[in-house]
């Protein structure tokens, strides 16, 4: 794959949570409604503590780039839990979103060696792409605020 894959700068965090925001409005949106588009914008986009804490490095993010245009990314919300996953349109299925989620694992066991598990709450769209990558349900699909997700796990 000709994409960088590396941790994301806090001069690249308003293009990857753009990036975020297009794709989500684009792809996940339609199993949401007006209610969870709303709550998406209002905890992520909007929210100026989550910005601040993917800016001080407190989320980390990571992200695909190519020709230093932001592709991806992951952000990790405390030591454990995944919060954003998003590949732009252009790049669904090119195996982006999985070489990101290898250098997110690789950085977390390198940094964290007790850390035993990670958890996530995944979209109906994202599901196929978790229970492929090793995540596994912890929990029958919810509906929270407009979100749906199923609880997953993922053991290192």
């Amino acid at each position: 794959m000709p994409y960088e894959i590396r941790r994301l700068r806090p001069d690249e965090v308003d293009e990857a949570l753009d990036l975020a925001m297009a794709t989500y409005l684009e792809f996940e949106a339609p199993d949401y409604g007006p209610e969870g588009v709303t709550t998406f914008r209002r905890d992520i986009y909007d929210n100026e503590a989550f910005r601040a804490a993917c800016l001080d490095g407190t989320n980390r993010m990571w992200g695909a780039l190519d020709g230093g245009r932001i592709i991806g990314l992951m952000a990790m919300r405390g030591e454990s839990h995944i919060v954003l996953v998003f590949t732009h349109r252009d790049y669904h299925r090119q195996g982006v979103a999985s070489a990101i989620l290898r250098t997110l694992l690789d950085d977390v066991r390198r940094e964290n060696p007790a850390l035993r598990r990670l958890t996530l709450n995944s979209s109906p769209y994202g599901l196929p792409f978790y229970l492929h990558a090793g995540f596994r349900p912890a929990d029958v699909e919810k509906t929270i605020n407009g979100i749906r997700f199923t609880a997953m796990t993922y053991d290192l």
